[in-house]
């Protein structure tokens, strides 16, 4: 009774029964059987091939007579050295007069072919314990393929004497273990290594001593009632112990081979490309769960849903985008002998294929010739092709098995290539947040449709609809999965799966709080100090009613943010802060980032940088900066380019100089802030309003860890408040949820905004969209085209400026929305179909004569003195692994066109509709409600007795008029709201509530007092 039965001897042994009586393991004793020399369990490989290839060992007997096993036996470990294990188990070892051997059969791939269904059978796993792989050093459990020894364990049990955990398991990999031997060594040795208690998992792919690399291979807890893991860790269990997934799921046979067979590749080093520079990749559980979860549903569905991965920024998305790629071109339907999909697609919303995107699907490849790169415009291919549309079509329609593109590349291809051709795909979206719902998604979708058959061309202008608008929507021959950190309304609603409460989340989710627990990536909101920069500004004339317009407003923002006190202000506290806090960290290789609101800001940053670098040679010499933005700009009168402030340097280089020594700031403006992944930059300085979305994707550049230095990331913002940040980040550190989908009947209510501005003539639409419908149009077509459009603009053109910037937020959330429904959930409204054709080109007409309308200059017109900086706030979070952010999971997808309504009316009107809905049932929503309170202040406003009450009455008698008017408003506008209306008409002092949100507004407005929205 006294003697501890719980140690680590126990557990040790509770995992061999597992494997050996659950998942058919031998167990072999490693005095007799293990070599430590080749790290081989010799006559388990031996016994091995002379069972399953008789006929090749009876040859290689006969050439090497005397001593086949021995010559045998070092060609294969040659091999092994040579090419690296996992290469070995692949592609098998070539011996002298052609003679091949397989050391592993792969799992058929697909159900008909038996012969490779019974040659896999004969595959055998077997355990060795206490393995001694040098004299004095011993691993815990070493996992065997066909005598390969493929995985080592080292093993920790919190309930022994020692209390060990995995820590200290990962304590001896890296400091007690000799990580040269051949069992040890990266490529040739075990393909992972697995430190295990009895509560989490972490996992290497390449030891080396104390800079190795462990990363958690745990499964994550989840929330109760939640679909997903949120949490770090793995979740208690009654029946056994938290890390029994890995001998019930992982040391399986099937999951084992997936291992070898899907994920573990070697990353080429672009810089050397020797074999000996490779890195060999491991997959984490996320990823191998992602995968695999998609991979099988897909199997079960074939093409008859999207998914969406939401995998926080830093855990891996490129590597679980290709390995998932990579499955899904060899995987054949359940039951069928056809692959499933003739084109796996890779494609990325940004302007050209992120190299790290190319280098890891390219890597994966086990067969040359199956990857297809559409690479960067004007670059000649093999066939003289330069565009990359033409690059895409040819890839299409050729033998390459993936193709990684843009998905701007198929905006020029014509659609309906696939009609007929019973052809399916399979799209994998990078970072689908961005276009996948707009004119770019429509043009993916247009080109892989399959709709109809070949030389089936459409007749009447209904069946052009009928076909325009098919091929728009959701393609049942294209199966779709986005990929992101940060998925939006829209995102969700397009590709997220029905939860239990029936909202839509995503199909797989690692949670951004996981990832920080783990220690993966880094909080960057835990070191957070907020600044306040001031100036006076003197206006030349005091009461210049030009200063007053909202186009001058913004341009005195402008004018202040690239002010040289501003910018000379900021710049000393960022310089400050860098040789205090960041200089010295990372091994004295940190680095930080500047991430500035325009181009004329970068470079006001970058030449005043400079300046002052030039005056404090002795402390900022070898503190050199680079400069990033787009295009070229003119800056008092001198034309400046990213490459000319950079010495030249080439656009695409600047990543790979930034890492070197000597650079330790990049200067930004709208570049770098997604998908820039450089684990030194610890610090960013931010002078640019970030909002929402754009927040966490700039701010997370930062959470990248960097082995084996303890990092910690520095935020000083001069724009934005920690509250702001926080709130920005909510809708993602857990599980992102759907909570109102867009709906048609919200369609249709934008579609009444349009009507009501009375830009579109219906006559008009429906001549453009005959004329834009035909195959080929003539110069007259295309004259009455721009004459039609010409007249729709030119309505705008005549309005005041706020109508107008009303008028372009109608069309644009109108084209959105409809954009993005008829994706969504498909419908068929054939006069919206074509609003929709004439808005698209519209938009491009009144957007050039907005941006023309702001053509006043105040530079002239303001001076500014006494610039302040000022520090305002400071949050600081211990490094302790956990995180101040508090989860605030739902998002909501836009509606209508905007309220302009003030945020404390917009506060307080959810809190109202919120009591309304608990206290009398209704289902009312904040943007109805804010949209029908936007109508009914507009009808308010232009009555004659409110306007004479506003001129001659206080505010609380104004009060009096507006609750006797409020009733015959809502009356005259109760066709466009009825449902919210009718409500308001039954209930007086409800209705008293809502409409006296608007007194403040209307009162003001009407008196010219200011300070309302009106």
């Amino acid at each position: 009774m006294g003697r501890n039965v719980l140690t680590e001897h126990d557990f040790q042994e509770l995992i061999i029964s597992h494997l050996v009586d659950d998942n058919g393991y031998l167990r072999r004793i490693p005095a007799a059987n293990y070599d430590p020399v080749r790290a081989m369990d010799v006559n388990l490989l031996f016994d091995f091939l002379e069972r399953t290839q008789p006929r090749e060992m009876e040859r290689l007997h006969a050439l090497y007579n005397g001593g086949s096993r021995d010559t045998i036996l070092a060609k294969i470990v040659a091999a092994i050295g040579d090419r690296g294990l996992a290469d070995v188990i692949w592609n098998g070892v070539t011996f002298d007069a052609g003679v091949e051997l397989d050391v592993v059969y792969p799992r058929p791939s697909a159900a008909f072919d038996t012969k490779a269904s019974k040659l896999f059978d004969q595959n055998t796993l077997s355990v060795m314990a206490e393995v001694y792989h040098k004299d004095g050093e011993r691993i815990d459990l070493v996992i065997f393929l066909n005598g390969l020894a493929i995985f080592t364990l080292e093993l920790k049990c919190e309930s022994s004497a020692t209390g060990w955990t995995y820590k200290d398991a990962i304590k001896q990999y890296k400091f007690e273990r000799d990580c040269k031997t051949r069992l040890l060594t990266p490529k040739i040795g075990a393909l992972a290594h697995f430190a295990m208690d009895l509560h989490e998992v972490w996992a290497c792919s390449a030891l080396k001593g104390g800079s190795s690399k462990f990363l958690p291979f745990n499964k994550g807890v989840r929330a109760e009632g939640s679909l997903h893991e949120t949490r770090s860790g793995n979740p208690e269990r009654r029946d056994s112990i938290a890390t029994a997934y890995m001998w019930e799921e992982v040391l399986t046979k099937e999951t084992i081979f997936t291992l070898i067979y899907d994920f573990i590749y070697y990353a080429r080093d672009r810089r050397t490309n020797k074999k000996k520079d490779e890195k060999p990749i491991f997959p984490r559980y996320q990823q191998y769960r992602a995968v695999t979860r998609i991979a099988e549903d897909i199997r079960r569905n074939k093409t008859m849903r999207d998914y969406l991965v939401e995998h926080s920024a830093g855990s891996g998305k490129t590597n679980t985008i290709c390995w998932l790629a990579h499955k899904l071109a060899g995987m054949f339907a359940e039951g069928e002998n056809d692959l499933l999909f003739d084109k796996i697609l890779i494609v990325t919303d940004r302007i050209v294929v992120d190299r790290q995107l190319q280098a890891a699907a390219l890597d994966m490849a086990k067969v040359s010739g199956t990857i297809k790169v559409i690479d960067s415009e004007g670059r000649t291919d093999e066939y003289g092709e330069t565009s990359k549309s033409g690059k895409l079509e040819r890839a299409l329609t050729g033998g390459y098995r993936i193709v990684v593109c843009t998905m701007a590349s198929f905006l020029m291809l014509d659609h309906g290539i696939f009609d007929g051709t019973g052809s399916h795909f399979a799209v994998l979206i990078d970072e689908a947040h961005g276009s996948t719902s707009g004119e770019t998604m429509a043009a993916v979708n247009g080109v892989l449709s399959d709709v109809g058959g070949v030389g089936d061309a459409p007749e009447s202008i209904s069946d052009i609809i009928a076909d325009d608008i098919a091929r728009s929507g959701r393609q049942e021959n294209v199966t779709i999965i986005g990929f992101t950190a940060t998925p939006t309304g829209r995102t969700l609603d397009m590709f997220g799966t029905l939860n239990a409460q029936g909202k839509k989340e995503a199909f797989d989710l690692y949670s951004m709080r996981q990832a920080i627990e783990e220690g993966f990536i880094l909080d960057v909101t835990s070191n957070y100090t907020t600044y306040d920069s001031f100036c006076k500004v003197v206006k030349s004339i005091p009461d210049d009613p030009e200063l007053e317009s909202s186009a001058a407003k913004r341009q005195l923002a402008h004018l202040i943010a690239t002010n040289d006190g501003t910018v000379r202000g900021n710049l000393r506290v960022m310089i400050d802060h860098f040789l205090q806090k960041v200089q010295g960290d990372l091994d004295g290789k940190a680095k930080a980032m500047i991430v500035t609101s325009s181009r004329e800001a970068a470079v006001r940053y970058r030449l005043a940088y400079e300046a002052i670098r030039q005056e404090n040679m002795g402390k900022l010499g070898r503190v050199q900066a680079l400069v990033a933005f787009s295009g070229e700009i003119t800056v008092d009168g001198e034309k400046y380019t990213e490459r000319g402030l950079n010495g030249g340097l080439e656009e695409d280089r600047l990543p790979e100089l930034f890492r070197k020594d000597d650079y330790r700031i990049l200067i930004v403006a709208n570049k770098y802030q997604t998908g820039f992944d450089e684990p030194l930059l610890s610090a960013m300085y931010v002078a640019k309003k970030l909002h929402g979305l754009s927040a966490v994707q700039t701010l997370s550049r930062l959470n990248r860890i960097c082995p084996p230095y303890e990092k910690r990331p520095y935020v000083l913002d001069f724009v934005n408040s920690y509250e702001d940040i926080a709130e920005a980040f909510a809708p993602y550190y857990e599980n992102t949820v759907l909570e109102n989908p867009l709906t048609y009947a919200d369609l249709k209510e934008t579609e009444r905004h349009l009507v009501e501005l009375n830009v579109l003539d219906a006559d008009d639409v429906r001549a453009f969209y005959k004329l834009l419908a035909k195959e080929r149009q003539t110069a007259k077509d295309k004259e009455r085209m721009w004459g039609l459009l010409g007249t729709a603009a030119a309505i705008v053109a005549g309005m005041d400026e706020d109508e107008a910037d009303r008028a372009r937020r109608v069309i644009r959330h109108f084209i959105r929305q409809y954009a993005f429904l008829i994706m969504a959930s498909p419908f068929f409204d054939q006069y919206m179909h074509m609003e929709y054709r004439f808005c698209q080109c519209l938009i491009r007409e009144i957007a050039k004569a907005g941006d023309g309308e702001p053509g006043i200059d105040i530079s002239d017109k303001v001076k500014f003195s006494d610039f302040q900086v000022n520090k305002s706030g400071e949050h600081i979070n211990p490094a302790s692994g956990g995180s101040d952010l508090v989860a605030s999971p739902e998002v909501t997808v836009p509606r209508g066109i905007g309220t302009q309504l003030n945020h404390d009316i917009l506060e307080n009107l959810s809190k109202i509709i919120a009591d309304w809905n608990a206290r009398y049932g209704t289902s009312f929503d904040s943007s109805t409600a804010a949209s029908s309170l936007v109508a009914l202040r507009g009808t308010l406003r232009d009555n004659e007795r409110i306007k004479r009450s506003a001129m001659a009455n206080s505010k609380n008698d104004f009060v009096n008029t507006v609750d006797d008017q409020t009733e015959d408003a809502l009356v005259e506008n109760y066709d466009k709201h009825q449902e919210f209306y009718n409500f308001l008409l039954g209930h007086k002092e409800v209705r008293k509530d809502l409409v006296h949100l608007l007194v403040d507004d209307l009162y003001n407005g009407l008196r010219g007092n200011g300070g309302g929205t009106l």
